[in-house]
């Protein structure tokens, strides 16, 4: 087998070892209403304009729960359509569709409602029972289960439990 093929082959794997870390959150989550809680909230009535929370604050859309110290809410036509959560760290725990737990942790966690699309920044950690991942940026998209991670000059890193764990 040539170096160039070999080397195709493993990337393939990779890749594909790697979308099966972070599976599809759970689908009916998106559908509950999201229920937010802080210690101090500067809430803008102004329509696409932000709201700033701090302190403890909780953001929870059916069995997904962030928390983390800061957040900023935009809202469009009446519905929360972005949040930017900042922490030491930001901790995100969900049930996936299988039923297992995910967890996350980020210095920054910017979750966008209409894409359907988290982005974690600075030292992300994400577990659960098939394997973990580490690294500087890892955008998951919730919708198609797709995780990105790495490109910024930073190694990504992954564990991958055996099948049968």
């Amino acid at each position: 087998m040539s170096p160039k093929l070999r080397a195709s082959l493993i990337t393939t794997l990779l890749l594909t070892l790697a979308a099966s870390v972070v599976v599809q959150a759970k689908t009916s989550d998106r559908k509950q209403p999201t229920n937010i809680e802080a210690d101090h909230v500067e809430y803008n009535t102004k329509a696409g304009s932000a709201s700033v929370l701090n302190g403890n604050v909780s953001v929870v859309q059916g069995t997904m729960t962030a928390k983390g110290a800061h957040a900023t809410v935009w809202d469009n036509k009446g519905k929360t359509s972005r949040i930017l959560m900042t922490g030491s760290p930001v901790v995100l725990t969900e049930t996936l569709d299988d039923g297992s737990p995910m967890k996350a942790t980020a210095a920054q966690v910017d979750y966008n409602l209409n894409t359907e699309t988290a982005v974690f920044t600075g030292n992300v950690v994400l577990t659960q029972p098939k394997g973990s991942m580490t690294g500087q940026k890892v955008t998951y998209n919730m919708k198609s289960g797709q995780v990105q991670s790495g490109g910024d000059g930073t190694r990504v890193k992954m564990t991958l439990q055996p099948k049968g764990t």
